[in-house]
């Protein structure tokens, strides 16, 4: 058996400095890219990391997405407010259509399919509002303290999240609570239809989740690529590989019962025609 095969979603940004600078691109180029942390947690954990590239061709996505044994959304710019039922505010980030509509499909492909999926600081935005709930445009603005904390490097724990009891990460990690980096602005707000909240911080945000229950799927809002260094991390990141495997053990045994069927019905065939 090979090792899975997991697609990350990536980030879509253009007109970079160092990419003129260092004489690989012109001026007004338009870059899909994702930041290592991700591919060398995909790999650690025993995953074949794929870049998933964001585009209009949903069609020609699933194409990609179904021979995949896992997705993981990564993080990056906010979610389009209006995508649940919001005007956009001053306080949002960024925004991207095509992203957003490119993992939303992405997320509800994998759910009718039963693909493992893991979701990461905008991830868990998308998990959320895949299933109809709403976020937090900004934290701060909603009487939060800031939750993009920068005092201290991207591998180290900046507060604490109490994780739910006999939820899937407290029984995963065998822990009450977590030391996690902080990297975001917004968050779940109103949980949707199938969200179970799984952890939470100190003040009361919604820090991870999982949706559903017939496949692994589980979204943290930190970052836990960048903790390449902490075993609780490293367990999360086995534990969707894990179920990545499983995936693909399912996949293959499938395909190979379908060979010794048709192989069956031509045998048949032949000898009724004999």
């Amino acid at each position: 058996m090979t090792s899975p095969l997991i697609g990350i979603t990536c980030n879509v940004l253009s007109q970079i400095p160092q990419t003129v600078s260092a004489g690989i691109a012109a001026p007004e180029q338009d870059w899909q890219l994702l930041a290592a942390d991700y591919i060398r947690m995909i790999e650690k954990a025993g995953g074949v990391p794929l870049i998933l590239p964001v585009t209009k061709e949903l069609g020609k996505a699933r194409s990609i997405w179904e021979r995949l044994d896992g997705i993981l959304i990564s993080g990056g710019n906010d979610v389009d407010p209006r995508l649940y039922g919001e005007r956009i505010s001053a306080r949002c980030g960024f925004l991207d259509d095509v992203r957003d509509a490119y993992e939303l499909a992405a997320v509800r492909f994998a759910r009718e399919h039963r693909i493992p999926l893991l979701g990461i600081c905008r991830g868990i935005q998308i998990f959320n509002v895949a299933a109809g709930g709403s976020l937090y445009q900004d934290l701060p603005s909603a009487g939060f303290p800031l939750h993009t904390i920068m005092a201290k490097k991207r591998n180290e724990g900046t507060h604490t999240v109490r994780l739910e009891e006999d939820g899937l990460l407290a029984r995963l990690l065998g822990k009450k609570e977590i030391w996690v980096n902080s990297f975001h602005h917004q968050a779940v707000r109103q949980p949707g239809k199938e969200i179970t909240v799984l952890a939470e911080s100190e003040e009361g945000v919604i820090e991870a989740v999982a949706l559903g229950r017939e496949s692994f799927a589980v979204a943290v809002q930190w970052h836990p690529e960048m903790m390449f260094d902490d075993a609780d991390q490293l367990k999360i990141a086995g534990a969707f590989v894990a179920a990545c495997a499983g995936k693909q053990e399912g996949r293959v045994c499938s395909q190979t019962a379908g060979r010794r069927s048709q192989a069956a019905n031509r045998k048949s065939r032949l000898a009724a025609g004999g």
